[in-house]
């Protein structure tokens, strides 16, 4: 076998669908346990059990990468051995366990290899089961010789379908009950009797059975896991029933559901249908909580059954959400019974962030249905959704249906100019971060329209951290989004069609012979995306004398690119920026590059706390901003933004030497004339706004230090609600300083807004969520965000330990035993520290 992917809780309990094994800590779903059953039958010709799997779950195997892309059989040895053989009974058998793996294709091939030589059972299961694959009409009940299993699971079959058909069922039911007869007192009879029960108990205008009756043969039937057949025939009653009482139909009464349901979890353990039956239950009883648990349970643990549970989660959290006369499931086209929602056109009054939030990472993120399918769960949510955290995500799709191209996922259309150097055509203009998306675009124009640098602001400040691309490849694979335009890999976004466009492509691969100004702007636009270490290769480094200012141009953006790699690092920069300044002649086209050197090295030598190095570039940088905004060839705007740029960056030396006024005085001069600037057309717009951003985050971090919480607060939350509402850093910092200003659930907030965006900060967003869900003694909400941020980061040791250290704090939720399971499959779980508790 293949190396399989374990990263879905759904595989454990689904595991002998994959590999006709189980694990020994994680019993399996009675679906899944019906392929060993089928596996270790020795009459292919006896009875058959209820649940088989859905027809769509093995494609969402694939989708989900439960299986190899080649889906190859693996079984032991003596399953293997029985599956060779051409004799008539060894067809059928084969035939039956390809169905209970899901494999339906595979047993219809082996059902048309049975021809009119093969014995009469074995052409009635033949039958029967094409037939109820819907390759071929119903037949009749076979005669006696076919043998009573077959017998009386057509006429059930027949009973059913005219259930399904609005045809009267009466007398295929009276036909399996005259068979089932010839059972009595056996325990083969008690399973007929539950299987005729379950049949009736869908069949409308037929009499059902009281719910007495039910419990009694439940109780008959017994909970021995060795006697699967019984624990089947079970199950299907206990799930017949609950839906009758659901749906206010058989004698049941709709009192019982919820006992039904709860009995059949405890058959069921791991089955997500179950656990999806049971949050219907809980919800239409009043218990929400408790239906929350259960949809999240069945979330986890599920594939046919997540669109359903993520979609009953978005109509908890938002009232008014679910259509009108349609539950979660139904609207989700999985066919459940939930209780519906009036859809009032207006948004919900008591929406529960944190729930919608879940739902919707869930619904876009984990579930492996159709595209298409789990956005009409948002559409069809559209009116109560609008008001809340996911109206942006429900814009985009209703966009995404009527777009005939389709789209990205949202958090990577977002940033597709990142991808391809294109704006998205589908996106609200409240859907895109409003300066983060123009500095590939703008960059972009700079190489093609080669605008020189000398006396203007040509792209926006603000740069690719180093980590970007590796989080933008992190939150396409949580997507499950082939896409070389989002990879890490220099070279496989070159060559991506999604990618690289091709005219860059041309330019890049022929830039040694480009003249060197044409390179230090692609190698700027290299950056703008995140490729730093390949911006520096097509460009002139240190060693390389200064001739003239575009050699100049070149090696700042050589340092630049070098100063984006080592953040986060104690690098030694300072040579390069003295190398670099000292060869910087009187052209008043070098008045530019001298004032952001002494910008950069100041941010260099913050970096590295050196408060005499940025007093040295301090006063050299007076000098040259004195003598840039001067300049007749430099407007008004770009003297301003050049002025509030530096004065930030020069605030770093109050700050390391503790002068509190000069640190007001800087402050005072970057955001003053940040706020007064506006642009004047599309360019100048967009680079004030650009200059905006920085000013006021770095004006937080200002009023955070001089212990000024509360106006610091009020800046973050005007940058998070006004400014850019979709960058996911600026809702990080609220949260942050929230937190600290004891605002626990508005820190929660805060966090799980910036979680919503999923990129490019989706782990960090989600483990600190689920610190606050810790905090707030909500472990089963913390179970969630760790998950989630371990699928943005798989080897994330941390959030990977609050698992590991919630379950053997005996804090797990419901499914804890698939959670405890799956924690321990993941990479990282070898290079957890020692419990401390």
């Amino acid at each position: 076998m293949a190396d399989t992917t374990w990263e879905d809780p759904a595989a454990l309990p689904l595991r002998p669908l994959i590999d006709l094994t189980a694990d020994p800590s994680v019993p399996p779903a009675l679906v899944a346990e019906t392929a060993l059953f089928c596996a270790g039958q020795p009459d292919p010709c006896g009875w058959l059990p209820a649940h088989a799997p859905p027809a769509g779950l093995r494609r969402a195997m694939h989708r989900s990468g439960l299986l190899d892309a080649e889906d190859p059989l693996v079984a032991p040895p003596e399953v293997r051995e029985r599956l060779e053989t051409e004799e008539h009974a060894g067809l059928l058998w084969a035939a039956r366990l390809m169905r209970a793996l899901g494999r339906r294709q595979d047993a219809a091939k082996l059902l048309w290899r049975l021809g009119a030589d093969a014995p009469s059972p074995v052409r009635a299961w033949r039958d029967l089961l094409l037939a109820e694959d819907g390759r071929q009409p119903l037949p009749p009940v076979p005669p006696e010789a076919a043998g009573l299993p077959v017998r009386l699971a057509t006429a059930l079959a027949r009973a059913g379908h005219a259930a399904t058909s609005g045809q009267p069922a009466g007398e295929a039911l009276a036909a399996a009950e005259s068979l089932a007869a010839g059972l009595a007192g056996d325990r083969l009879g008690m399973v007929a009797q539950a299987r005729i029960l379950a049949v009736r108990l869908r069949c409308p205008g037929e009499p059902g059975p009281e719910a007495d009756t039910v419990r009694a043969v439940v109780r008959d039937l017994g909970t021995d896991r060795d006697d699967f057949l019984a624990r089947d025939a079970a199950l299907a009653l206990l799930r017949a029933a609950a839906r009758a009482a659901l749906s206010g139909t058989g004698a049941t009464g709709t009192g019982p559901a919820r006992e039904f349901a709860g009995v059949a979890l405890a058959l069921d353990p791991t089955g997500a249908a179950t656990w999806l039956l049971a949050a219907d239950a809980a919800r239409a009883a009043g218990d929400q909580e408790a239906a929350r648990t259960h949809y999240r349970v069945a979330a986890r643990t599920g594939l046919a059954e997540r669109t359903a549970a993520v979609a009953g989660l978005l109509d908890l959290a938002t009232p008014t959400a679910a259509v009108e006369g349609a539950g979660p499931a139904e609207t989700a086209g999985t066919g459940g019974t939930a209780a519906t929602a009036d859809n009032t056109g207006g948004p919900a009054a008591t929406a529960d962030t944190g729930e919608l939030v879940g739902a919707l990472a869930d619904l876009l993120a984990s579930d492996r249905r159709e595209e298409r399918d789990r956005l009409e769960v948002l559409v069809a949510r559209r009116p109560a959704l609008g008001g809340t955290v996911c109206a942006d995500a429900v814009r985009w799709a209703v966009a995404v249906r009527e777009s005939a191209a389709g789209a990205r996922p949202l958090p990577l259309e977002r940033y597709r100019p990142f991808l391809d150097l294109s704006p998205s055509e589908i996106l609200d203009p409240v859907d895109s971060p409003p300066v983060a998306i123009h500095t590939p675009l703008m960059s972009y124009a700079a190489v093609l329209e080669r605008r020189e640098p000398w006396f203007r602001e040509i792209h926006p400040q603000r740069a690719t951290a180093a980590m970007f691309r590796d989080e933008m490849q992190a939150t396409a694979a949580v997507y499950g989004y082939a896409s070389g335009g989002a990879s890490a890999d220099y070279r496989t976004w070159l060559a991506a069609p999604d990618g690289c466009p091709p005219e860059v492509r041309d330019r890049l691969a022929n830039a040694s012979d480009l003249p060197l100004l044409d390179r230090a702007l692609l190698g700027r636009l290299l950056s703008a995306v995140g490729f730093h270490a390949e911006a520096q290769q097509i460009l002139p480094g240190p060693d390389v004398p200064v001739r003239d200012p575009v050699g100049a141009y070149a090696l700042a953006s050589w340092i630049f690119a070098e100063q984006m790699l080592t953040t986060g690092h104690a690098a030694e920069l300072e040579p390069h920026f003295r190398t670099l300044y000292d060869q910087l002649g009187d052209d008043v086209r070098y008045a530019r590059t001298r004032v952001v050197t002494t910008i950069n090295a100041t941010v260099n030598a913050a970096r590295r706390r050196e408060p005499e190095t940025i007093a040295r570039w301090r006063k050299l940088g007076e000098e040259d901003l004195a003598r840039y905004t001067a300049l007749a060839e430099v407007s008004e705007f770009d003297a301003a933004i050049m002025t509030s740029r530096w004065f930030r960056a020069m605030g770093f030396l109050p700050f390391l030497t503790g002068d509190r006024d000069l640190l007001r005085a800087d402050m005072d001069r970057w955001l003053g004339i940040a706020r007064e600037l506006t642009g004047h057309d599309e360019h100048t717009r967009v680079i004030a706004a650009d200059n905006y951003f920085p000013a006021v985050e770095t004006a937080v971090r200002t009023y955070t230090y001089l212990g000024e919480r509360d106006t610091a607060l009020a800046l973050v939350d005007e940058l998070a609600e006004r400014i850019d509402p979709i960058d996911p850093k600026t809702w990080l910092t609220a949260g942050e300083l929230r937190y600290q200003a004891g605002d626990v659930s508005g820190a929660l907030d805060a966090y799980l807004r910036a979680a919503h965006l999923q990129f490019p900060y989706g782990r960090i967003s989600w483990f600190n969520a689920g610190q606050v869900h810790e905090q707030l003694g909500r472990a089963d909400l913390a179970v969630e965000c760790y998950r989630r941020s371990l699928a943005h980061w798989p080897t994330g040791v941390t959030p990977l330990r609050r698992l590991r250290d919630l379950h053997l704090r005996g804090q797990l939720p419901d499914d804890r035993g698939v959670l405890a399971a799956w924690a321990a499959s993941q990479s990282a779980w070898s290079r957890l520290p020692a419990f401390e508790g």
